[in-house]
C-alpha cells in the first residue's frame, strides 16, 4: 500500500491508526478469543537510509523465542538478526526470508520520500518478489508526493500488488468538524468569525487546523475565557505557531521579500498571494495569477493589473527568492502555490506587524466580516 499526498494533509495520522483499524477489521464477526492481534511495526525513513538500514531497524522491533530455553532465561528472546543469521547488509532475499515467517505482519515506512531513489527501486523489487511468491505480509509506504510515480520507482511493474491511497486536502466543512469535535471535548465554543478564520488559514490542511485551534484555545484560557474562543485568540495563536518554526520560516520570508528599495512590492505581493491561497478552494492549494489582483488592490488601495506583479510571482518561484512558490503549468496558464503552507500564517503576522494590513482588513480580505 502507498499513502501519499501533500505535507500536512494527514498521511502520518492515517498511518498511525492502521494498527487499531487492522485489529477492528480482523475481529469483525469473530469471537474475541479467536482473534490474534497482528504486529504492526513502524519506522521513519531519512536521507541517510539504505534498504538494509530500514529493514534492520524494523526487524529490531520484535523478537523470537528460543524454545530450547526457559522463558525466564535472559537469552530466551532472540533478535531477528540472530534467529535468521542475517548479514550486516540485507538483500531482498534476506528480507523476503524473514517476512515469509511472520505471517500477517504490517510494516509501515513513513517519510518514504526522504529515502533515495535507489532505496525506492529496491522496495519496488521487494514488493514484486513478495507478490510473486504470495507472501502474507503488508508493507505501507507513506510519503510526500503528488503522484505515486514520484514516490515509487517503476511503480507500474507492481501496480497490481499495491493499493494507492491519495490523501487530499480537506474541505472547509471537514475542517469545521475538527473544531466542532474540540468544542464537545473541551466544553468550549469557537466564535463564528474565529472558526472561519482558522479554516481559511488552514488551507485544507488538518495539521494547521489542529495547530492554530490548539493555540487559540490556550489563548482563550490564558485570558480566563472558559467558554468562547474569539478572533483575537486566533491571531495570538498565529504568533505562537509562527514562533515554533520561526527560524526556518523567517529566513524563507526574508529571502523572498528582501530588497534595497523601500518602494519594492515584494512584501505586499507576497501578502496578497497568502490571502489568495488562504481563501482558495483548489484541492492542491494552487492559485492563478488573476486571483491575486483583488487582494493586492485592497492592500495597495489602488487599481492593479497582472503586469503590476507578474514578475514578482516569477521571482518567488526562482532560487534567488528562495523558490517560496511552486509554479506549475504552461506559460500561458501558470498557477502557483506555497511550498511551505506554514509560511502563509507567518506572512499574515508580518503584514499585521509591519502595518501593511490590520486585523479587520485581513479578515475582510479573507472573506470574513
Amino acid at each position: 500500500m502507498v499513502i501519499y499526498g501533500e505535507r500536512g494533509v494527514g498521511k502520518t495520522s492515517l498511518a498511525n491508526v492502521v494498527d487499531s483499524t487492522v485489529y477492528v477489521l480482523d475481529k469483525a464477526g469473530k469471537p474475541p478469543e479467536t482473534v490474534t492481534r497482528r504486529l504492526v511495526i513502524k519506522s521513519v525513513a531519512n536521507t541517510e537510509d539504505t534498504f538494509s538500514s530500514i529493514w534492520h531497524r524494523l526487524f529490531s522491533e520484535f523478537f523470537w523465542p528460543d524454545v530450547s530455553l526457559s522463558p525466564d532465561n535472559p537469552a530466551y528472546h532472540r533478535t531477528t538478526r540472530d534467529t535468521f543469521g542475517l548479514p550486516e547488509t540485507l538483500g531482498i532475499d534476506d528480507v523476503r526470508r524473514v517476512l515469509s515467517s511472520v505471517s500477517g505482519m504490517v510494516f509501515i515506512i513513513d517519510e518514504f520520500d526522504q529515502a533515495s531513489r535507489e532505496v525506492s527501486k529496491r522496495f519496488t523489487e521487494l514488493i514484486k518478489a513478495l507478490s510473486d511468491l504470495a507472501v502474507d505480509c503488508t508493507i505501507i509506504l507513506v510519503g510526500v508526493s503528488e503522484t505515486v510515480d514520484k514516490l515509487i520507482e517503476d511503480h507500474a511493474s507492481i501496480s497490481r500488488a499495491i493499493s494507492q491511497v491519495k490523501v487530499e486536502r480537506m474541505k472547509a466543512s471537514e475542517l469545521k468538524k475538527i473544531l466542532e469535535t474540540a468544542e464537545k471535548a473541551l466544553d468550549i465554543s469557537f466564535a463564528e468569525d474565529a472558526s472561519n478564520l482558522i479554516i481559511h488559514l488552514s488551507q485544507g490542511l488538518p495539521h494547521y487546523t489542529h495547530l492554530i485551534g490548539l493555540h487559540a484555545v490556550r489563548s482563550a484560557a490564558a485570558r480566563l475565557s472558559l467558554t468562547t474562543v474569539e478572533r483575537d485568540d486566533v491571531f495570538e495563536a498565529l504568533k505562537t505557531a509562527v514562533k515554533q518554526a520561526e527560524q526556518s520560516v523567517a529566513e524563507k520570508h526574508t529571502t523572498a521579500t528582501h530588497s534595497a528599495h523601500k518602494s519594492a512590492l515584494y512584501r505586499k505581493v507576497l501578502l496578497a498571494c497568502a490571502v489568495t491561497a488562504a481563501r482558495n478552494h483548489d484541492a492542491l492549494g494552487y492559485f492563478s495569477p488573476s486571483s491575486v489582483i483583488e487582494p493586492l488592490a485592497d492592500i495597495l488601495k489602488k487599481t492593479v493589473t497582472l503586469a503590476t506583479f507578474t514578475n514578482h510571482l516569477t521571482d518567488f518561484s526562482q532560487e534567488k527568492r528562495g523558490s517560496i512558490l511552486e509554479r506549475d503549468g504552461q506559460p500561458w496558464g501558470y498557477r502557483f502555490r506555497f511550498r511551505d503552507p506554514l509560511l502563509v500564517p507567518y506572512i499574515f503576522m508580518d503584514g499585521l506587524e509591519s502595518g501593511i494590513s490590520n486585523a479587520q482588513g485581513l479578515v475582510q480580505m479573507l472573506g470574513g466580516s
